[in-house]
């Protein structure tokens, strides 16, 4: 769907047949024109330029006939036929929320130091402004164009607002502070951004911070001040030289006033008086982190934020979480760098003069020789005088072109005649270097779009660009570090195997949305959220998943939605960088339980942002977290449980090649992974992707497994996997085929031809035409064995296509076992029963949807149970122990039987 708006923005966004375009609208976090969401209003009324579709139910008061004639739709009503372009009546600014700007005077210009300048700052809508202690702002320098990064250092309830001004000499903002500016100036930011803040816990606290890194600190701390925590709190406080050491008196009243704050602080220059000379790493250690239990929040420089990281990895303990802020320098060409990286130098940074991005040859001979020559703080390179080339001759020109290719004596080149170097006016005019990146033919340079190394010179305010993930080596990390505003922003969490902290992470997460949003959202901004809410109805009954990847995907919206009604999108970012929606993919996806609570929870808390009620909209979000934990949680235990082979017979299928067809999922997938831990090398075929998923985790030394999907219902599919097969191992010494399974399940007289036929496709195709692919492989070879998976239901009510399927399988195996007996290769099969397994991630068919197709397939779940002895369904590791049994040396002498494992049901 194309959405175009009035002010010529385009946004893209896609829509399933059964959703409404306002939905899947709102799902793509673009919050188009909505109140009523069921055609009531005609507040979401568009224009559709192109495309079909069903308009959907709705009253004539919103959508007249003559609007309907003329092509206008109501987007919550109407459903997709096709591609569609949609003109909405609104631009693109007020579908997307975005941060604040706020107006407003400076108050105070505080001399902290020679180096630092406390800034206050008062806006006349200072009730509409929330803000979390550690975000940031983008202020506008008055008197320019360009505007820089300040992290707030007052706390989210006071009324003046500060920041901390590294001063750096020609400066955007230190030239305007030491300058021009007066208490009284006009002046203006936008924001908040940013995802680095405090997070609610009572766990342990370690701060540090670098330079004025320290006003995000002083933010929280002074949260924490008018709160009631007893929690423990230390900080680390560096800084490079004694001139850049503030607020000391501020800390130690913040210590008298909070209980369980401690502080030290450290700083470079060796001629310092400070008590610690060094750095931040110097004074932490181990017992900080409180056995792994404590929380990290790290501001400052990029060297002092990498120094620490490396640090704490090493001190053997992983915190609970681990959120760090870095001023990355950016400037423009040859601007000194400063304020745009907000807080100035830090106490891993060596005290050179300004620092400058060069941009051409001659800047970076400007920098006389300062770039590059330390690492961490330590000077690395320190800068010896060279004498020039041809220094003590005449001159420059006193040595021969042929000397000045020399190296230590050594010719190194020739000198060639060089004309004059011309500009390139137009970069149209180059022609391609066709072939050149290409060696005999070999593509060895591919092609591939870069980042420029440096960002070009701007007027405008520095735009929100989506951060990148960066990981350490150490250990899982959940880290969107993009450069923003002179910001890299990220935070670390114990994998999720190994800890609670990504759900405590995303619940305080969602705490700090909604201070940001509670009684400030509109009634359209509601609505949407509702609908959101509304949207996972369909997907849960009762603890039941009706559709696990439906419910993921549903639930994913409604909690993204919340971060965007933040205009902050440091936050949604934060939030998606967590990846509990990709656990809730990998954990639900085969899950049936879910707790009862979780889709009510979802309308209980959208009552509460509509009542404006914080209180219980914070239990709520409490409460849900916590049964989000446990529905994933179970989710994942039940997955390992049931990948977990419950008989393995070691070594059975060791130096032994296995080919398993329908391995995907079900009675495929529990055979593969028996035979994997027997020690068989597998090749697994199946037409869904998910084959590749189980290949590589069961791909291990000694054991290879490789995935070939393919369609089996065709010739050509099946005769690609064994040419796959032969071509990777050169052999296939069992051949086992499962692929099949009722679609339907209905009276004979009921299926339309077209069903019949796909029956047959489905479950005698693949076992004829993969016998048949494999079979002159295994005579040529003398040996072999084939294992078919038929079924007990030739015997069975509303399934005649399917019966008359896996009938055809009991024949093929009788028949080919008599040809293939006197070339030494066996034919066996097993006729499964009814069998519990989880829900497929790929379905055979549509699941019943009617009464009546409902009772079709009950009919055939009472007859499967009454026809068993046991009176049960049999286990995927049941099936799986008859058929690697069938497949294995001991069952050498057994060939042309079908082995009912069924409970007793004969068939």
């Amino acid at each position: 769907m194309a959405l175009a708006f009035e002010d010529g923005v385009t946004r893209f966004i896609t829509c399933r047949e059964d959703q409404t375009v306002a939905d899947a609208s709102y799902r793509s976090r673009i919050n188009i024109p909505l109140d009523c969401r069921d055609g009531a209003c005609g507040t979401c009324k568009a224009l559709c330029e192109s495309g079909e579709f069903d308009g959907g139910a709705y009253l004539e008061d919103a959508l007249s006939p003559d609007e309907a004639a003329n092509g206008y739709v109501l987007p919550c009503s109407m459903k997709p036929r096709s591609d569609l372009v949609l003109q909405i009546a609104t631009t693109s600014a007020v579908a997307k929320t975005s941060a604040a700007t706020h107006r407003g005077t400076v108050t105070a210009l505080d001399r902290l130091s020679p180096t630092t300048v406390a800034l206050t700052i008062e806006i006349a809508d200072r009730d509409a402004l929330a803000f979390l202690p550690g975000q940031y702002v983008n202020i506008a320098v008055p008197g320019t164009e360009q505007s820089r990064s300040y992290s707030f250092s007052s706390a989210p309830d006071d009324e003046a607002l500060t920041f901390l001004v590294k001063l750096t000499p020609g400066g955007v903002m230190s030239t305007y502070l030491e300058e021009r500016a007066t208490v009284g100036d006009d002046i203006a930011f936008t924001g908040p951004h940013g995802s680095f803040f405090l997070r609610e816990s009572e766990a342990p606290l370690v701060l540090l911070a670098g330079g004025t890194g320290l006003a995000p600190i002083l933010s929280i701390l002074r949260t924490l001040e008018s709160g009631t925590t007893t929690r423990p709190i230390h900080l680390f406080y560096g800084v490079t030289t004694d001139d850049d050491l503030v607020e000391t008196d501020t800390l130690e009243a913040l210590a008298g006033s909070l209980p369980g704050l401690t502080w030290d602080h450290c700083v470079a220059d060796p001629a310092t008086k400070a008590r610690n000379q060094g750095y931040v790493t110097g004074l932490m250690g181990p017992e900080h982190l409180h056995g792994g239990s404590a929380a990290v929040y790290l501001c400052g420089p990029p060297a002092m934020v990498e120094a620490v990281r490396t640090h704490v990895a090493g001190l053997g303990v992983a915190p609970s979480g681990f959120y760090y802020e870095k001023f990355a320098l950016a400037a423009p060409p040859a601007e000194v760098v400063e304020d745009a990286a907000e807080p100035g130098p830090a106490a891993v940074e060596p005290p050179p003069g300004p620092v400058v991005i060069p941009d051409t040859v001659a800047e970076l001979l400007g920098l006389d020789g300062r770039d590059g020559r330390a690492s961490a703080g330590q000077l690395l390179l320190p800068r010896v005088e060279l004498p020039p080339v041809g220094a003590g001759a005449a001159g420059r020109g006193a040595e021969s072109p042929a000397d000045l290719w020399r190296l230590a004596g050594q010719p190194v080149g020739e000198p060639t005649t060089v004309g004059h170097v011309l500009p390139v006016e137009d970069a149209d005019d180059l022609l391609p270097a066709v072939g050149a990146r290409a060696v005999a033919g070999q593509e060895m340079l591919p092609e591939a779009l870069i980042e420029p190394l440096l960002r070009p010179p701007t007027t405008q305010a520095p735009t929100t660009q989506a951060p990148t993930t960066q990981a350490p080596t150490d250990r899982p990390a959940v880290s969107p570090t993009g450069t923003v505003d002179g910001y890299q922003i990220g935070e670390e969490h114990p994998s999720v195997s190994e800890s609670d902290a990504l759900f405590d992470a995303r619940r305080a997460l969602e705490f700090g949305a909604l201070e940001l949003t509670i009684g400030r959202l509109t009634h359209q901004q509601l609505a949407g959220y509702r609908l959101l809410a509304e949207a996972a109805l369909p997907y849960v009954e009762g603890d039941r998943l009706v559709d696990a990847a439906s419910y993921t995907e549903t639930n994913a919206a409604f909690h993204d939605y919340l971060f965007t009604l933040t205009g902050n999108e440091h936050l949604l970012r934060a939030y998606q960088a967590l990846g509990v929606k990709g656990h809730m993919e990998e954990s639900l996806r085969a899950a049936t339980w879910i707790h009862p609570r979780c889709t009510q929870d979802h309308l209980d808390i959208v009552t509460a942002f509509s009542a404006g009620d914080r209180e219980r909209a914070r239990v709520l979000i409490a409460e849900h977290a916590e049964r989000s934990k446990q529905t994933t949680r179970r989710a994942m235990r039940d997955v390992a449980e049931g990948r977990r082979p419950r008989f393995v017979t070691p070594g059975r299928f060791a130096g032994q090649v296995v080919l398993v067809t329908g391995a995907g999922q079900g009675i495929g997938e529990c055979t593969a992974r028996r035979i994997s831990a027997e020690g068989g090398a597998l090749v697994l075929a199946d037409r869904a992707a998910l084959v590749r998923d189980l290949a590589a985790e069961l791909d291990h030394p000694g054991a290879e497994a490789i995935p070939v999907v393919a369609d089996l219902e065709t010739w050509e599919g099946a005769s690609a996997v064994v040419e796959a097969a032969l071509a990777r191992f050169g052999r296939i010494d069992v051949a086992i085929h499962t692929v099949g399974g009722t679609i339907w399940a209905k009276p004979f007289e009921h299926y339309p031809p077209e069903q019949i036929r796909a029956e047959i496709d489905r479950s005698l195709w693949p076992t004829l035409w993969c016998c048949r692919a494999v079979v002159p492989h295994m005579v040529e070879r003398g040996r072999g064995t084939i294992v078919n998976v038929s079924s007990v239901a030739t015997r069975g009510l509303n399934r005649v296509p399917y019966a008359a399927a896996k009938g055809g399988v009991n024949a093929i195996t009788s028949a080919l076992a008599l040809e293939m007996a006197p070339h030494g290769v066996r034919v066996v099969a097993t006729a499964p029963g009814g069998t519990e397994a989880p829900p497929r991630r790929t379905p055979r068919g549509p699941a019943p949807r009617t009464a009546q197709e409902r009772a079709w397939y009950q009919t055939i779940v009472d007859q499967t149970v009454e026809s068993s002895l046991m009176k049960r369904y049999g286990t995927l590791d049941e099936q799986a122990a008859a058929i690697t049994f069938l497949a294995s040396e001991e069952a050498s002498y057994i060939t042309g039987t079908v082995l009912p494992v069924a409970g007793g049901d004969l068939g």
